[in-house]
């Protein structure tokens, strides 16, 4: 049996709801239940979701303070006052940089940008960058990305003259800054119609005023920012994604040009994926190590040596980042186990000298190994202050968590799944304690246990080509338009393996007898010895065409698994199997052997109970998981009786074909009646042949063996049919007259010829199902 890792939620719909899309709309079915999933159902939002087209585009001087924005811009440009360009380090904040440094260097602006170190000067507007730009001269500062929480700086900018125009999408606090003008589709009272704009979204609305049309060659670099912010795909999120992706392939940026290159994704069609893991990453890279300065720097580069040039900074700094975080995150997994924080239900982690700009990324990876909300903290050791990023999961509001602990923190702020702050060294076992203190309160046992959603639960039958082309319409998949995901059950596994440089990845062939379907589950290659083959599993994925060598096959990418039922490991072949009994030695293991037959093997498991299938009786009903079958089982029904008592089995391993079971199978073939009574004529007419060698000698010569000779003697001696003094033997005067099966030597041998039969000679599916019907009859 194999556990899912999460708890599948088959997502309900009313089936009326979905048939009246497609009678209206004329949708796929499949693809009118996914859309109605999504909160899809009106046709003025289909018509957006499906149609993607940049005409759909909002007038972006529906922003209510558009107007006053671009006019201040253009009066700027007249005048030859100095911009400013005010962003942000991650791949939002840098791509919202680049488009108004390219909208106005389009319209022959006076500018320039700047971006805040994160380690010197941390996020948002700030004070001394601010002063610095007066300075300069500059009398417009136009923030991409941020702004809108800064109150304070506002109100120092109109002091030092400078007109703040604030584009940002984050929530706004109670009070606004008194800035010259506000673009922000969250802000009290804004008639913008769609709120869920990412930063580069805002910026690109922004360009589009101030151009007068929509900056198309700006779509690719939007949609990088969009996606990497990881903002609903809807409405136009959507649309700028979809556009954008498709125009990444044929870039005419050179930086981007560069960056794809570098990343190695020249001549692919990039996906949303592709951004999110490959290219966000590496922008994000720059401002968490260095400055996001290289970032920028690429993406408004004119030449292509030093385009090139940067895209490798990018690559290597992301590279750096990746080994700091998988040796933070060990350090962080050594600590949990050292301090015995794996029971805690909320865990805070901090170690001196952490690099704050990843350990945000460290505790994502932290919850999705633990399931637990997840504190990790930077201590400086110089000021004994800890500063930290936190990460949640459903049920429990890390920042409401923080609210109530807020009299240790000094600075704190964030949302409900993701959170920032700062707390004293001294401070952190008392937050510990309140936070766990509140998981009691407000997590059940089942909220430890993540949820994944199920869009459909379907047949092997039903995964076509056709389908998944179908579900390609809704494309890019995201925030707010997940990649949908399909329960497939019914079905057996057919062949299991491992495949990557390191066996990290598990293949699975999957079958229901009339269709088999390739399965793959990256970073599972761990389930290889876990999974046997013909064993009934269900899988949650998703689905997609895979092209090799100009064929095109459905494929599912596997997510979560699970085995609900007794499997059956055939290991006859296996050849280490001195290893294969050290890995399954536990205490909840039993290995089943026939007494009379001793193994250098069986004498080196420790922990497991070694039973010998006559002394099952002696059972004491402990619960046990796995079953060995060491050697053949010594009756049909006596392995039926085994199985029945053993309610908590959940793996069978067959090693007897690796063991020497000759003592209980001398013989090749089980002797006829007509053998004995053969026998028994020759005896009675020849008895010169009452020494038992002469005797052997003599019907071995007529095609008897010893073996078989001396297993007859046996059943005579028992119904007294003969008499035995020594090596001589005699028939008995006056037998009395009995069957064959009033012996138990011959009965005994019998049975063994039907385990032999059962178990040994059938084929292994043959075996394997015996075993679950059996099962399944316990049950």
């Amino acid at each position: 049996m194999i556990q899912p890792k999460k708890r599948w939620f088959i997502q309900d719909i009313d089936r009326n709801i979905v048939d009246q899309l497609v009678q209206e709309y004329g949708l796929d079915p499949i693809v009118a239940r996914l859309l109605a999933i999504r909160g899809i159902k009106e046709r003025e939002t289909i018509d957006r979701f499906l149609n993607q087209d940049i005409s759909l585009l909002h007038d972006p001087f529906l922003f209510l303070a558009m107007k006053k924005a671009v006019d201040r811009v253009h009066t700027a440009i007249v005048k030859g006052e100095k911009i400013l360009i005010y962003g942000d380090y991650d791949a939002d904040g840098v791509t919202s940089t680049t488009i108004m440094y390219k909208t106005l260097k389009q319209l022959g602006a006076n500018f320039d940008y700047y971006i805040p170190n994160r380690f010197t000067e941390g996020y948002g507007l700030n004070k001394d960058a601010l002063e610095a730009a007066a300075q300069k001269g500059f009398q417009v500062v136009i923030t991409v990305d941020t702004g809108i929480s800064a109150v304070d700086e506002a109100d120092l900018a109109k002091k030092l003259g400078l007109d703040l125009i604030i584009t940002d999408h984050h929530e706004p606090q109670q009070t606004l800054p008194d800035a010259f003008a506000i673009l922000n589709p969250k802000t009290p009272g804004e008639t913008y119609p769609f709120k869920l704009l990412a930063g580069v979204g805002v910026a690109f609305k922004y360009s589009h005023a101030l151009l007068g049309r929509v900056p198309t060659d700006y779509l690719d670099i939007a949609a990088i920012g969009t996606i990497g912010d990881l903002v609903p795909l809807l409405d136009e999120n959507r649309i700028i994604a979809s556009n954008g992706l498709n125009q990444l392939t044929q870039t005419k940026h050179i930086g981007l040009q560069a960056m794809i290159e570098e990343s190695g994704l020249t001549g692919k069609k990039i996906t949303a994926g592709h951004v999110g893991f490959v290219i966000a990453p590496r922008i994000n890279a720059s401002g968490r190590l260095e400055t996001a300065d290289h970032a920028v720097r690429l993406f408004i580069a004119e030449d292509h040596q030093v385009a090139k040039e940067l895209a490798e900074v990018l690559g290597s700094i992301n590279q750096e980042r990746q080994g700091i975080v998988e040796q933070i995150t060990k350090e962080a997994f050594d600590l949990i186990e050292q301090q015995g924080m794996q029971n805690d239900q909320v865990l805070v982690i901090a170690k001196e000298n952490w690099n704050v700009g990843v350990i945000g990324i460290v505790a994502s990876r932290i919850v999705e190994k633990y399931y637990r909300p997840t504190i990790i903290l930077h201590i400086d050791p110089e000021t004994k202050m800890a500063k930290g990023s936190a990460r949640s999961i459903a049920g429990y509001d890390i920042f409401q968590a923080l609210t109530e602990a807020k009299d240790l923190l000094p600075h704190y702020g964030g949302h409900p799944a993701a959170a920032g702050l700062s707390i004293k060294e001294e401070d952190i076992p008392l937050l510990r304690q309140k936070l766990n203190q509140l998981a009691v309160l407000w997590l059940r046992e089942e909220d430890f246990i993540p949820v994944e959603k199920v869009d459909m639960v379907c047949s092997l039958e039903q995964i076509t080509i056709p389908l998944i082309e179908q579900i390609e319409r809704m494309e890019p998949f995201g925030m707010g338009n997940p990649t949908p995901k399909w329960m497939i059950e019914q079905i057996e596994v057919n062949k299991v393996a491992t495949i990557g440089n390191e066996k990290q990845h598990l293949k699975l062939i999957v079958t229901n007898q009339s269709r088999m379907i390739e399965a793959l589950a990256f970073k599972m290659g761990h389930l290889n010895k876990e999974i046997a083959a013909s064993s009934e599993i269900q899988l949650l994925g998703e689905l997609n065409i895979n092209e090799w060598n100009g064929e095109r096959k459905p494929q599912i990418m596997v997510r979560d698994l699970q085995i609900a039922s007794v499997q059956i490991f055939d290991r006859q072949d296996y050849r280490d199997t001195e290893s294969l009994l050290k890995e399954l030695d536990h205490p909840q293991t039993v290995i089943l052997f026939d007494q009379d037959i001793h193994s250098e093997n069986l004498a080196t498991i420790q922990k497991a109970r070694k039973i010998s299938y006559q002394n099952w009786k002696e059972y004491d009903g402990q619960e046990i998981r796995q079953l060995i079958l060491y050697h053949l089982p010594v009756s049909v029904r006596m392995m039926e009786k085994i199985l029945g008592q053993l309610s908590t089995l959940e793996n069978i391993y067959f090693l007897y074909g690796h063991t020497d079971d000759n003592s209980r199978n001398r013989l090749a073939t089980m002797p006829s009646r007509q053998l004995f009574k053969q026998v028994y004529t020759q005896l009675k007419k020849y008895p010169e042949l009452k020494e038992k060698k002469k005797a052997e000698h003599y019907f071995k010569k007529i095609g008897i063996s010893s073996e078989t000779f001396q297993f007859i003697l046996d059943v005579f001696l028992e119904l007294g049919f003969i008499i035995v003094d020594g090596d001589l033997f005699t028939l008995h005067p006056n037998p009395i007259k009995k069957e064959l099966t009033q012996s138990a030597t011959y009965l005994g041998y019998v049975e063994m010829e039907k385990v032999r039969e059962q178990f040994l000679n059938s084929n292994p599916k043959t075996v394997r199902d015996w075993f679950k019907n059996t099962i399944s009859k316990r049950n």
